[in-house]
C-alpha cells in the first residue's frame, strides 16, 4: 500500500467514478502496542495491510495513514451488504492472526472499524467525503468497535441530550473501594482517554503486567485458576479508586495507574507481595510484576 500519489489518485476517483470511500481503523492498536511492544505491533499492521489488500480488488486504491488507519476507495461498489460482509471477513482473518502470533489463550479481541462514505451519492469532493467518512468512523467507535457506518445527512443532525439524567445514569452507585476493574472493551475505552489526557496536558501514569505462575507445573488446573482469582482481587484491592485493571489473559492482569509518582513504585510492589503473602498464595505461586511509565510521545522523543 505505496502512499506515494494515493491522494491525488483519490481525488481523482472521487471527481470522476462511483464507488465508496472508507477510513479503516485498527481498533486498539496503542494498547496493543504497550502490551506486546512497537515490533510486534509493526508486524501485526503489516499482516492487517495484507488481509485489506487481498480482500479488495487490484484496481481499487489504498494507501495508509498513519500508524493504524488506511484509505480505501473501492471502484463501483455502492452495497451496504458488500462492505459489511468484507468487514466480517477481514475481522476472522484478524483473529485467525492473532491466534496464530499470540496463542489461542490471547484475550485481546483486535479487529477493524469502518466509517464509509457513497461516491457520488454524498458528493464529489475527496477533502469533504474523507470528512463525511471520518464522521462515520467516528460515530462506529463510539458505539462499539469491530463494526462499521455509513454517513447520511440523517446521521449528521445533532441530538440534545438532558445532562442532568445521564451524569445520574452514569453515576457510580455505592462505596467503591479499590481500582475499576473492567473487561478488554470497556479498559481499552477509558485507556485511549487516560493516553490523551496524557498527550493533551503533558501528564504521566503509571502501567505495569501482573503475571502469576504456578511453583509447582503439575497444579491442579482448578486450584490455580482459585489462586488467580484471589490474585486479582488482592491486585485490585492494592489500588487506588483511580486506577483500572483488566485480566488480559488467564494467569495475567493489566493495570493502569495514572499521575502515579515514580517515587513510589517499589511501596506499590511490596504493597501486592505483602498482601500476597498475608493470604497465602505466595507459597503456590510466583508473582511476576514488570512495570513502565508512560509518557507523552513529545516528551518521550526528546529522550531519545
Amino acid at each position: 500500500m505505496s502512499e506515494g500519489g494515493v491522494i491525488e489518485q483519490l481525488r481523482k476517483a472521487c471527481a470522476e467514478e462511483k464507488g465508496m470511500l472508507m477510513l479503516i481503523n485498527l481498533d486498539n492498536f496503542n494498547f496493543f502496542n504497550d502490551v506486546y511492544g512497537r515490533e510486534m505491533g509493526d508486524h501485526l499492521i503489516n499482516r492487517i495491510a495484507g488481509i485489506i489488500n487481498s480482500v479488495t480488488a487490484g484496481e481499487d486504491i489504498k494507501g495508509r495513514l498513519g500508524g493504524d488507519e488506511f484509505v480505501v476507495f473501492c471502484r463501483g461498489l455502492e452495497s451496504r451488504d458488500e462492505l459489511r460482509e468484507m468487514l466480517g471477513y477481514i475481522n476472522k482473518k484478524i483473529d485467525s492472526t492473532m491466534e496464530e502470533l499470540l496463542g489461542v489463550s490471547e484475550k485481546i479481541s483486535m479487529g477493524v472499524s469502518i466509517g464509509a462514505v457513497v461516491v457520488p451519492e454524498q458528493g464529489t469532493d475527496y477533502e469533504s467525503l474523507f470528512s463525511k467518512a471520518d464522521y462515520a468512523l467516528d460515530r462506529i467507535k463510539q458505539t462499539g468497535n469491530h463494526g462499521c457506518a455509513f454517513y447520511t445527512d440523517e446521521s449528521n443532525k445533532k441530538y440534545k441530550s438532558e445532562m442532568g439524567n445521564l451524569s445520574r445514569n452514569m453515576d457510580e452507585s455505592g462505596d467503591q473501594r479499590g481500582a475499576l476493574w473492567l473487561d478488554y472493551d470497556y479498559f481499552s475505552i477509558v485507556y485511549r482517554y487516560i493516553r490523551r489526557h496524557i498527550e493533551t496536558y503533558n501528564d504521566t501514569a503509571l502501567k505495569m503486567l501482573v503475571t502469576i505462575v504456578p511453583k509447582n507445573v503439575n497444579m491442579n488446573e482448578y486450584d490455580f485458576y482459585q489462586t488467580v482469582k484471589k490474585g486479582g482481587q488482592i491486585i485490585n484491592s492494592s489500588l487506588r479508586r483511580s486506577d483500572i485493571m483488566m485480566q488480559s489473559r488467564q494467569n495475567q492482569f493489566f493495570l493502569i495507574l495514572p499521575e502515579f509518582p515514580q517515587t513510589y513504585i517499589d511501596k506499590m510492589i511490596q504493597r501486592i507481595d505483602r498482601k500476597c503473602k498475608d493470604a497465602g498464595i505466595d507459597a503456590l505461586v510466583d508473582i511476576n510484576i514488570q512495570h513502565e511509565m508512560i509518557v507523552a510521545q513529545e516528551k518521550n522523543d526528546d529522550k531519545k
